[in-house]
């Protein structure tokens, strides 16, 4: 069993898509939907699954009254970035189970996610010689699902993905531990660190669309040391957040009450 952090981080500002919808100034995450707080949807699918342990969510209190049924429930504060709250989170984490060496992160804005869904993208995660797994939608999957989505794709050879808001990854990657975080703490401040760390010939490949994930991958671990394996997901609401009015749309369509 693993322990799961949702990441529920974010507030509504006055120049957010979503302030025409929610509240500014209020959490993203507590944006009701089909009668229900998003996170509560979130909170409700990860806590029905058999494979978590213990939850942790980030950006929300004690105060928002969220309902673990019965799973063991932590809140930590938001730290203002999704490095930060991943390399915090994951230190709590550690900390309420010290033999665990995965975790999994789930994104607050995914409603429409189910429990079986994150059961399989972690079924996928057991092989020990990776560090972190990241789950890509391709574009036909999430346009047949969500054809009004208006998702933003990369362009790799011969197909195009989007990233998924549900990732496993080792908890060394973000406690400090691990070669990659020294790198990225590095470069946070500088273009042209991002940019070395980045590397020309990556962007060169997607260009010209010839990056695959298996070359993808060999990069990662070339710059960052860091051991990915890329998880193409069967489910588009993996992958379907919600960020803008007609995303939000498409979400209360599909969690409206039955009548």
């Amino acid at each position: 069993m693993l322990n799961a952090i949702i990441g529920a981080g974010g507030t509504i500002t006055a120049d957010d898509p979503l302030a025409e919808i929610g509240v500014v100034g209020q959490p993203k995450a507590l944006l009701e939907i089909g009668g229900k707080r998003m996170v509560d949807w979130v909170l409700d699918a990860v806590a029905a699954s058999e494979k978590i342990n213990q939850i942790l969510v980030v950006g929300l209190t004690e105060e928002h009254g969220l309902n673990s049924h019965g799973k063991p429930l932590h809140f930590l504060p938001d730290l203002g970035g999704l490095f930060s709250n991943a390399n915090n989170a994951t230190a709590e984490s550690g900390k309420l189970n010290p033999e665990q060496e995965q975790v999994v992160w789930v994104s607050a804005d995914i409603p429409m996610m189910q429990t079986e869904m994150m059961d399989w993208v972690i079924d996928q995660c057991t092989d020990e010689q990776y560090e972190l797994y990241y789950t890509l939608i391709e574009k036909p999957i999430m346009e047949t699902r969500f054809p009004n989505s208006r998702r933003t794709f990369t362009k790799l050879k011969n197909r195009e993905v989007c990233g998924g808001d549900i990732n496993v990854f080792d908890v060394k990657v973000a406690n400090g531990l691990h070669p990659a975080i020294s790198k990225i703490t590095a470069a946070r401040k500088s273009v042209i660190k991002q940019a070395r760390l980045a590397g020309l010939w990556p962007a060169i490949l997607l260009l010209t669309r010839q990056m695959t994930t298996d070359r993808g991958e060999i990069e990662i671990h070339k710059r960052l040391e860091l051991k990915t394996k890329f998880i193409t997901c069967p489910y588009a609401e993996v992958g379907m957040d919600v960020d803008k009015p007609y995303q939000y749309e498409i979400a209360r369509n599909m969690l409206a009450p039955a009548t």
